[in-house]
C-alpha cells in the first residue's frame, strides 16, 4: 500500500534510516503484536498528506495489512528485525488480554536496557506517524531517526509504563505536552525535538517522551479505594516507588493525562 503520492523511478523514496532505496514494506503494527493481542481484526485508516489536497484519509485497512514502504529491505530484516525480537523477548507476555497487575515486576530487567526500549518506541512511532492520518506538521522530527537506528545515542528520552484496568488498543502521538512555564500551566508547548508517544497493548501501557531543557513529573491525582495512588513505572531510571504509589489507571486517557513538563527557564 503506497501511502503517498507515487514518485518516478528518478525520483524513488529513500529509507528513512540509511538512505537507500526504500523497497520493502514494514507492518506499522508489528505482526508479532498484533497476533499476540489478538487485534489482527483491528482496522485503521491511512491518510497521506499532500500540499495540493491536504490531508487525504483513505478505506480502512485491517491491522494484518497495514503497512508503510518507507525503509529498504536490508533496515526491514536487519536491525529492524532484531528490535522486535528484542520487544517481544522481554515484554510479548505482558501485552496478551488476560495478564494481571503483579506481572508488572517482569518489566524491570528492561531498566538495563533501555536504549533498546527507547529506540523499539521510537521506531514504531515512525512507522505510525507515516502511515496515519498527521496532517503538515510531523510529530518526530527527522533528527530523531537516527536515534532509531542506533547511531545517536538517544538522549533526553523516558519511558514509562503502567497497568491499565480495562484492556484496549489505543495509541498517541503529539509533539508537545502541558508545560509549567513561570509559574504558569500552559496546556500545550512544544520543546525542541520534543515528542510524546504512548500505547495502550491491552493491559499494558506504554510511554516514550523527550522534553529538551525541561523536566518531566507525574500527576499523582488518581486515588484508589485502598489508599495508594496512580504513578508510573520508570523503565528508563532505577527509582522505586515510595509507598503508598503503584503504577497502575483505570483508563489509559488517565495514564496519558499524568505527564506534566516543567521548563527550564534558564534556557529559555
Amino acid at each position: 500500500m503506497n501511502l503517498e503520492p507515487t514518485k518516478s523511478k528518478t525520483e524513488a523514496r529513500s529509507c528513512l534510516f540509511c538512505g537507500s532505496v526504500a523497497n520493502s514494506r514494514e507492518h506499522v503494527i508489528p505482526e508479532w503484536l498484533s497476533k499476540r493481542m489478538a487485534i489482527r481484526h483491528l482496522e485503521f485508516h491511512p491518510a497521506h498528506f499532500g500540499e495540493t489536497k491536504g490531508l487525504q484519509v483513505r478505506p480502512p485497512i485491517r491491522c494484518e495489512y497495514l503497512k508503510t514502504k518507507h525503509v529498504c529491505n536490508k533496515c526491514n530484516v536487519g536491525w529492524m528485525s532484531e528490535l522486535e525480537v528484542w520487544a517481544q523477548n522481554h515484554f510479548g507476555d505482558y501485552v496478551e488480554p488476560n495478564i494481571a497487575f503483579d506481572d508488572l515486576v517482569g518489566l524491570l530487567p528492561i531498566r538495563e536496557e533501555p536504549s533498546i526500549i527507547i529506540r523499539w518506541l521510537l521506531k514504531t512511532a515512525i512507522m505510525v506517524e507515516k502511515a496515519l492520518p498527521r496532517g503538515a506538521e510531523g510529530k518526530v522530527v527527522p533528527a530523531l531517526n537516527p536515534v532509531a537506528f542506533g547511531t545517536k545515542d538517544p538522549t533526553d528520552f523516558f519511558v514509562w509504563a503502567a497497568y491499565v484496568d480495562k484492556p484496549n488498543f489505543n495509541l498517541h502521538l503529539v509533539r508537545g505536552f502541558p508545560v509549567w512555564n513561570g509559574g504558569i500551566l500552559q496546556p500545550f508547548q512544544i520543546h525542541a525535538e520534543s515528542m510524546d508517544f504512548a500505547l495502550q497493548l491491552n493491559h499494558l501501557a506504554l510511554r516514550l517522551f523527550r522534553c529538551p531543557d525541561a523536566s518531566p513529573t507525574f500527576k499523582a491525582a488518581v486515588l484508589y479505594p485502598d489508599d495508594f495512588r496512580a504513578a508510573p513505572m520508570h523503565l528508563t531510571m532505577k527509582i522505586p516507588f515510595p509507598f503508598p504509589n503503584r503504577p497502575i489507571y483505570p483508563t489509559f486517557e488517565l495514564f496519558r493525562d499524568a505527564l506534566e513538563v516543567n521548563a527550564n527557564l534558564s534556557n529559555e
